[in-house]
């Protein structure tokens, strides 16, 4: 299954870059997981109706593989005050499941799953 994990915020310029940044870092080992920095003024636009999308993409095949994403975005939405929109990723279509974070609270990774239907 692919899957989005894109952050949310109203001022998400302000920190994108930063985060992504830390995202290439965490990602960079794995080989299912890729960290996504897209933007108008960027060499790849955004895929969705958000101006920016930073954040992960990745490739599941069990719940349990939800559980170190969520806990690292988690670590970074604590930081940046920020959320983070999980979503499935199906030929050319994006749908939003659901949210955690900051104001969102700790994800739950047996609840995303189930809505996933992982």
């Amino acid at each position: 299954m692919n899957l989005y994990m894109l952050a949310e915020h109203d001022d998400l310029d302000d920190f994108a870059e930063a985060l992504y940044q830390e995202l290439l870092v965490w990602a960079e080992p794995k080989t299912t997981v890729q960290a996504v920095y897209r933007h108008a003024d960027g060499e790849q636009p955004s895929l969705s109706k958000r101006p920016i999308e930073v954040g992960l993409e990745l490739t599941l095949s069990k719940a349990q593989k939800l559980k170190d994403p969520l806990n690292q975005l988690y670590e970074f939405a604590k930081h940046y005050r920020c959320d983070f929109s999980v979503g499935i990723i199906e030929a050319a279509k994006r749908s939003d499941v659901c949210f955690f974070g900051f104001e969102e609270g700790r994800p739950d990774m047996f609840e995303i799953a189930n809505y996933l239907e992982l």
